[in-house]
């Protein structure tokens, strides 16, 4: 564990001996398969998680029951909703799930603080990570806020195919709701245009890219 420790979380090299032991013997092992509830919402948080293995998945519900996906957590990051709600000692009203199987390791809030005193490389870890998310939740709110349904629906398409070498992406238009916060039913009917406009080709449980250039142009600058 130890080896895994110093290999996944770069502050752990900077404790000494005595703190390495200290730090697992007050964490806790924790290991899920996907879908597995990690924080539940309207719940105090108790622990920070890191993620060793595999990811995590935090969303917002809607009062009618809808998600909306808020960031994820990968292997070396740590959930800082669970941060958050330890700081400020109240429930949030998001959940934490486990999207790829994961192993995490959760620190409770007594050490976190103790480390969060007398620890500088664990404290810029944090903040490092802390500004990312922000800067990620930043760009997700503005998205939202100001974007239309297709221009969130052709942006999440682009930035899909763009980072992957295959043209079919295999999803739901239940996964697509969830990432960009809307109703399956509006993306169903927003694919089916694009479809229409011989952007993309729809098969079930596939999207099929066919014009690169036509999804661009939908994507705003």
């Amino acid at each position: 564990m130890e080896n895994l420790l110093q290999e996944v979380l770069p502050f752990f090299k900077t404790l000494s001996g005595k703190e390495k032991k200290s730090f697992i013997n007050k964490s806790q092992i924790l290991e899920g398969d996907p879908e597995k509830v990690i924080v539940e919402a309207g719940v105090v948080c108790q622990k920070v998680y890191f993620v060793l293995e595999g990811s995590l998945r935090v969303f917002q519900l809607s009062e009618d029951g809808r998600e909306m996906t808020l960031y994820r957590a990968k292997r070396g990051e740590a959930c800082l909703f669970s941060l958050t709600c330890i700081m400020k000692e109240e429930a949030l009203n998001t959940v934490t799930i486990v999207e790829q199987k994961a192993m995490l390791i959760g620190i409770p809030v007594e050490y976190f603080e103790e480390l969060m005193s007398r620890n500088v490389e664990f404290q810029r870890y944090f903040l490092r990570r802390l500004l990312r998310k922000i800067s990620s939740l930043m760009i997700r709110t503005e998205a939202v806020t100001f974007l239309s349904i297709e221009e969130r629906l052709a942006k999440y398409l682009w930035d899909h195919f763009s980072s992957n070498s295959s043209t079919a992406y295999i999803t739901t238009h239940e996964k697509i709701a969830v990432e960009i916060g809307t109703a399956r039913e509006v993306v169903s009917r927003m694919l089916k245009a694009f479809q229409d406009q011989g952007v993309i080709k729809l098969s079930r449980g596939k999207i099929t890219l066919l014009s690169s250039k036509k999804l661009k142009e939908r994507v705003p600058m």
